[in-house]
């Protein structure tokens, strides 16, 4: 493969994921419906989740102090 056509793809990937990227944070900063940024504490399946009757069990989140994360010796 010539050298030209390898810059050529690889452009063609680097600017078709630069597009795609800017499309998405476009929508998300205009308000509508957009994958960007749309995971919560709760992970991402979490607007399935909240279709459920209250009477379900909710899951807890927890958080771990980070003085708690410190490798022990």
């Amino acid at each position: 493969m010539s050298l030209v056509l390898q810059h050529l793809l690889v452009l063609t990937i680097v600017g078709g994921a630069f597009a795609f990227v800017a499309w998405h944070a476009l929508r998300s900063l205009s308000g509508k419906s957009s994958r960007v940024g749309s995971c919560c504490t709760h992970g991402c399946g979490h607007a399935v989740e909240t279709k459920r009757p209250q009477s379900a069990a909710r899951e807890r989140v927890v958080f771990i102090p980070s003085e708690s994360l410190i490798k022990r010796r």
